[in-house]
């Protein structure tokens, strides 16, 4: 297995390079704001046109709806016959002009009212065409081609781990110190965990990411930053679409969408079953997910939104393989995956409604509450029962005002949830059934989040603006384990912890926008994440059952300088540099054999630069890219192993890649419908043990897509068709999706230890959408 290569240096240098050119430049309009590209004008008139333009907006959508109600032959000739005389790339550009110029980060969840993004941050979103031209079998296809971000697999079809900047790669599976969000709703229960599993790629309009720690406005675990997912919304659809693809490995998908806007309603309703047999042994599934989502436009100033999401998933899952097995035969389901009849069956249900109430001009509340129930049965070594029902609120208070002459854009918010845990765990009698043995644990805990937010953002000079924050909450956790003992039942421990943590989180920022397509910014903020009820029902000095008083809250303090400019108007391009400093990261610790505690590791440091490019030299072609680069080390650390305690200062932190490179060539011809595109994913080579002796193996992974639609507009039955033909992975190459930390001091000691997940090999996939009605 072949060792990292060192950490360059060249990133920076570009970092700082990127930045001292875009300060003396010039370009055209980048979608993200739209103030005058005047620096003469005054901060009134900057504010009067941004309520313009909402009113434009508003007014754009009300002529296009009347319109549209209107019999073909009623309907304003002038615009018919420009359609009809342009080519399909002019009338594409004319309807693009004629619309208000916003970006869907600034558009709000439950209106289409204007609602500007947070400013000073590094923020990424995918375009539609990502999901459009391959309705992705996963996440990980589509958010990878953003900087900074990679996704590897986990305990299931969907599963995926999220990293931001380094954080959250410690994670196996889920996601961890990373905040997730869906249509506004918050994905992450009040424990700090999030899955992918109840995402359907199909269902996306967009994927949002905000990196960097950003605990002020997003709280609790929002160590790496903000994923957001948006759903496609009813005017999106517009009818009914079906969708059917299949492919290797017994793959097979079957989705419907409807959805339909008028005047006061906007519906979508989304429902998908997912099958196949799986790339790796013992790694079928199925998994079914409603997602339902009713906006309502009460009058003029009120909009309520309704949102409804559940998934189902049955999933067999291997075993991580060692250096040995993976060489010998990556597919194999893996050690004891057959005799425990490993497996999950899990359940998961969000329900809540979002209202949003514009109190005058200025001023917008917006109230949101959900439920939010997981109940999971999951067999491995042990027989895992557990429900988690999660209560969550926030409410949000928006004000566009002015401080003296300057404009002034204020926010606080308030936010309070609730989670319950219940849990048992059996012993697995191994007779290749998951048959439940004695009793060996039951379990029950809260948690309790309190807290707010206070943000402001003051153009103090034209084009410049200076951005503070601060966020506070109160966590209090409270868990009681009973355990027996796996051979008799008798009781063997008790086991329970009362701990309350105070938390702030302060940000800050100044951002310079020389004209409308260029915005340059550097930001200070930091994250926090609170201890799981596992955690703290271990003793850290010996391992055994008991409680951890000793374990403290990790928080990261997060650098970075940035830009996003336009070179040309066919060249858009963001770079961002980071430095991150982590505080008392939660890792864990094998004490002795069976025997596993949590402690914090002092202090460690993450810096990296992120890269991005979107270059459409002419109409219908896109060169994308996104490349990133980490180098993490421990500052202060002494490691806890058989040999005693080891001093890992200077090491680099595992499980953290080093390079990640996403390449994409694609063209679309309007005209005719055909579209194609190939795509490069490059992975270094990274350490995944604390002594740095035991590598992640690098990879180069290639695929290709051809797509076709049509549209139908002459049928009643058929709106379009949209077929794609798709081969991943077209060299057959043998790698690793994902790997774990793991012990040994030696590489010899690292590499018989159960380490990586198999990626895919060579895969084909086709499919349809049809849009009915």
């Amino acid at each position: 297995m072949s060792e990292p290569a060192g950490g360059s240096r060249w990133g920076y240098a570009i970092a700082v390079g990127m930045f001292v050119m875009c300060a003396v430049g010039s370009g055209k309009v980048l979608a993200q704001d739209a103030p005058s590209s005047d620096p003469s004008t005054s901060p009134r008139e900057r504010a009067l046109r941004d309520q313009l333009k909402n009113i434009l907006q508003e007014l754009d959508e009300l002529q296009q709806k009347k319109e549209s109600e209107k019999p073909e032959a009623e309907r304003p000739t002038i615009i018919k016959e420009n359609a009809e005389s342009a080519s399909p790339e002019a009338a594409t550009e004319a309807t693009s002009e004629a619309k208000p110029d916003f970006d869907l980060a600034d558009m709000s969840i439950v209106s289409k009212r204007l609602q500007k993004r947070p400013e000073g941050m590094s923020l990424s979103a995918t375009v539609p065409s990502e999901t459009e031209s391959q309705p992705t079998r996963t996440m990980k296809e589509s958010m990878e081609s953003l900087p900074g971000v990679v996704l590897r697999q986990a305990n299931g079809p969907r599963d995926f781990s999220i990293m931001i900047r380094g954080q959250g790669a410690k994670t196996t599976f889920a996601i961890r110190d990373i905040k997730v969000y869906e249509d506004g709703f918050i994905q992450t229960q009040s424990d700090g965990l999030s899955r992918l599993d109840i995402h359907d790629p199909w269902f996306m309009r967009s994927v949002e990411v905000i990196r960097g720690a950003s605990s002020s406005l997003y709280d609790n675990y929002a160590l790496g930053g903000m994923v957001h997912f948006r759903t496609r919304r009813g005017s999106d659809i517009r009818g009914l679409e079906t969708f059917f693809s299949g492919g290797s490995f017994g793959y097979q998908k079957y989705g419907v969408a409807i959805g339909q806007e008028t005047e006061k309603f906007d519906i979508s309703m989304f429902g998908s079953h997912v099958a196949e047999d799986g790339y790796i042994r013992h790694s079928n599934y199925n998994t079914q997910t409603i997602n339902f989502n009713a906006r309502y436009k009460i009058d003029d100033r009120q909009n309520f939104y309704f949102k409804a999401i559940t998934n189902w998933l049955n999933t067999k899952v291997p075993t991580r393989l060692s250096q040995s097995q993976f060489f010998a035969d990556e597919r194999q389901a893996g050690t004891n995956a057959l005799l425990f009849n490993q497996s999950r069956v899990d359940r998961r249900t969000i329900v809540g409604g979002i209202y949003e109430r514009q109190i005058d001009a200025n001023t917008v509340l917006t109230v949101e509450a959900d439920y939010d129930v997981k109940d999971i049965q999951q067999s491995f070594a042990q027989i895992g029962e557990n429900t988690n029902p999660n209560y969550k609120s926030y409410a949000d208070l928006r004000h566009d005002g002015r401080l003296g002459t300057l404009p002034l854009r204020s926010y606080v918010g308030f936010f309070v949830n609730q989670l319950e845990q219940k849990g048992n765990s059996f012993q697995n009698l191994a007779d290749g059934f998951g048959t439940k043995g004695t009793l060996i644990q039951n379990s029950r805990g809260t948690i309790f989040n309190i807290g707010g937010r206070i943000r402001e953002e003051l153009e103090f000079y034209p084009n410049w603006i200076l951005a503070v924050g601060l966020g506070f909450e109160q966590s209090r956790l409270s868990v009681h384990a009973t355990n027996y003992d796996p051979v008799t039942g008798a009781l063997a421990t008790r086991a329970s912890a009362n701990r309350t943590f105070s938390n702030w989180a302060p940000e800050g920022s100044i951002t310079w926008k020389p004209s409308p397509d260029r915005r340059h910014w550097i930001r200070a903020s930091a994250g926090y994440g609170i201890p799981q009820f596992a955690n703290l029902l271990r003793n850290p000095v010996d391992g055994t059952p008991g409680t951890n008083f000793s374990l403290k809250p990790q928080k990261n303090l997060n650098l970075e300088i940035g830009t996003e400019m336009r070179l040309h108007p066919t060249l858009l391009v963001h770079v961002a540099g980071f430095y991150t400093f982590y505080k008392d990261e939660i890792i864990q610790q094998t004490i002795s054999t069976g025997n596993v505690a949590s402690i914090n590791a002092d202090s460690s440091r993450y810096r990296g630069v992120e890269v991005f490019a979107d270059w459409r030299p002419v109409s219908g072609l896109r060169v994308s890219g996104a490349y990133t680069h980490i180098d993490s080390e421990y500052i202060n650390f002494s490691d806890r192993t058989a040999a005693g305690f080891i001093v890992r200062d200077g090491k680099q932190v595992p499980n953290v890649p080093t390079d990640i490179l996403n390449g994409k060539l694609e063209y679309y011809h309007a005209a005719t419908g055909w579209g194609a595109w190939v795509e490069g994913n490059y992975s270094n080579s990274y350490f995944l043990n604390n002594n740095n002796t035991f590598g992640f193996p690098s990879y180069v992974i290639g695929n290709v897509n051809v797509h076709k639609n049509i549209e139908l507009s002459k049928s009643s039955w058929f709106r379009f068709a949209k077929l794609f033909v798709e081969v991943d992975n077209v060299a057959d190459t043998k790698y690793a999706a994902s790997g774990t930390v793991i012990t040994g001091e030696a590489h010899a000691d690292a590499a018989s230890q159960q380490i990586f997940f198999a990626g895919y090999g060579r895969a084909i996939y086709g499919g349809v959408t049809l849009g009915l009605f």
